[in-house]
């Protein structure tokens, strides 16, 4: 769990692409998983991936996010030999590309975008206020419980308790841990509460931001970089060159 909030945690950095507007970010994001929802190509998923791929790369967060590869590989696995079972290789490594592409696609997007920021683009964009800080914080909320499981074992380890064996054991071990991290949940949903009352959360008023939103040229220059690619996809899918043979060859 933690290599996989590692892959989705927010990362500092001083890139072009951290410095790009949310707004860009999330529009890039949906985007690209539609793209890959919507093409189920080999051809069609490669170049999102390679796009994805250079997004990473220009945020410089390749490294972090391959540090939480590791924990989606055995669902990306297991769904691929199910489809190869029933609907051929072809269509397999089609669907495990596209389950790839947007799990990276959400992974790069929260990488690069602060919680802050995030909160900030989904209120200019027309979202309920507490919509959009209930989204942000449970979000954050994630990576706490994760800090307060792992808090928690390393406590019962210092006691003297193994998370160790077979499976069926390892289950009732960590069925302990279940009773101290709801405990810690509720008492710090009841600090988040008095936190949010003493700030006048509730308060029907004109609120400000610390750091106002709006578009830069570089914001533009991407989104024409994106649809650029994504007509590019778009021409491979409706050309002559993926008529749908390669299915009847790879089956």
């Amino acid at each position: 769990m933690s290599s996989l909030l590692q892959a989705l945690q927010w990362q500092r950095g001083e890139t072009s692409i951290h410095k790009l507007d949310p707004r860009t970010k999330i529009a890039w994001c949906l985007l690209t998983v539609a793209f890959s929802v919507y093409f189920l190509t080999i051809e069609a998923q490669i170049i999102l991936l390679i796009t994805i791929i250079s997004y990473l790369a220009a945020a410089r967060s390749i490294r972090r996010f391959a540090g939480g590869l590791w924990s989606i590989l055995f669902l990306v696995a297991f769904i691929a030999a199910l489809n190869y079972l029933y609907m051929g290789l072809y269509y397999t490594v089609a669907t495990s590309l596209r389950l790839i592409n947007i799990l990276m696609a959400f992974s790069a997007f929260s990488l690069t975008t602060h919680p802050d920021d995030l909160s900030a683009a989904l209120i200019k964009l027309r979202l309920p206020y507490n919509f959009a800080y209930m989204l942000v914080a449970s979000a954050r909320y994630a990576v706490v419980m994760s800090r307060e499981f792992s808090n928690i074992i390393d406590a019962y380890k210092a006691r003297g308790i193994e998370f160790e064996g077979l499976f069926l054991k390892r289950v009732r071990q960590y069925a302990m841990i279940l009773v101290p991290l709801i405990m810690c949940t509720i008492r710090r949903s009841f600090r988040l509460a008095e936190a949010m009352e003493a700030r006048a959360f509730s308060l029907k008023c004109k609120k400000t931001y610390y750091r106002e939103l709006y578009f830069k040229k570089t914001d533009f220059a991407f989104i024409c970089l994106v649809i650029f690619y994504l007509s590019i996809i778009s021409i491979l899918y409706y050309s002559l060159i993926v008529i749908p043979i390669w299915p009847t060859i790879w089956v």
